[in-house]
């Protein structure tokens, strides 16, 4: 809508807000009032201002006069309809509240993925793939090697100028023995593991409480740096040697 009014040369002093007085309209909202235009002509000054409205009842409607200096403007009709197409027989349909919506949740997919990687890491700690089995090879002359090596280590003299490399070299001999002639694992076994190997194989008992104590006497000379005395050395050589001679010949 367009407000337009012009003054003459003796009504300049009129105040504009007495001439866009109207500040509310039946049937009518205002949205939005546009800035009062003004422009010279030869009448006088010539003013315009456009006013935004919308209007929610249907129907004709006329906007009512505006008054300027005694005068009234002539009335203006507006229709109002709604925009077509438009069926006034359908059910009136009103604003509706508001409709709660159903919580879908969070979604935990992925907390079973981790799940499920965290228990396939737990079952390879526990029970990782069995190792491939070293293949073994027998050696029919692990004995006869096992005597030459241990003539070697006596006439070598060792145990009196380096006990600890005496012992090494000692049950480095009756391990390579058991690994040809037994194909026993010796060299990855603890004293204590190889102890329990030995049980296989079928000892007297007083021979494998014997061997089982040189044993463990080698560990006490490596590493707890203990020096036994000369006869304990002969002890030990002699032990080893009579356990290789028992498992060759599968004494009992």
């Amino acid at each position: 809508m367009k407000i337009e009014t012009l003054l003459g040369t003796n009504e300049r002093r009129v105040h504009l807000d007495s001439i866009f007085s109207p500040d509310s309209l039946p049937h009518f909202e205002v949205l939005d009032r546009g800035k009062i235009d003004t422009s010279r002509v030869a009448e006088g000054v010539y003013l315009k201002q456009t006013v935004t409205i919308t209007s929610w009842d249907s129907g004709s409607w006329t906007l009512p006069t505006v008054n300027r200096a005694g005068k009234s403007l002539q009335p203006t009709t507006i229709e109002v309809s709604y925009t077509s197409p438009w069926d006034p027989k359908q059910p009136y349909h009103d604003i509706k509240g508001i409709i709660p919506v159903k919580d879908p949740g969070r979604s935990t997919w992925w907390w079973y993925v981790v799940g499920i990687v965290v228990l396939i890491a737990l079952f390879m700690l526990f029970f990782p793939p069995g190792k491939k089995k070293e293949e073994t090879t027998i050696d029919s002359g692990a004995y006869k090697k096992a005597l030459q090596q241990l003539e070697k280590l006596q006439k070598e003299n060792l145990a009196s100028t380096n006990v600890k490399q005496y012992y090494t070299e000692l049950i480095n001999i009756f391990r390579a023995y058991l690994k040809g002639a037994k194909g026993i694992q010796s060299f990855s076994k603890t004293t204590d593991d190889l102890s329990i190997q030995l049980q296989s194989l079928k000892m007297s008992q007083t021979g494998y409480n014997n061997l089982v104590q040189t044993l463990r006497l080698s560990d006490l000379v490596k590493f707890a740096q203990y020096k036994p005395d000369s006869s304990a050395n002969s002890e030990a050589f002699n032990v080893i040697k009579e356990s290789i001679t028992a498992i060759e010949q599968h004494a009992v």
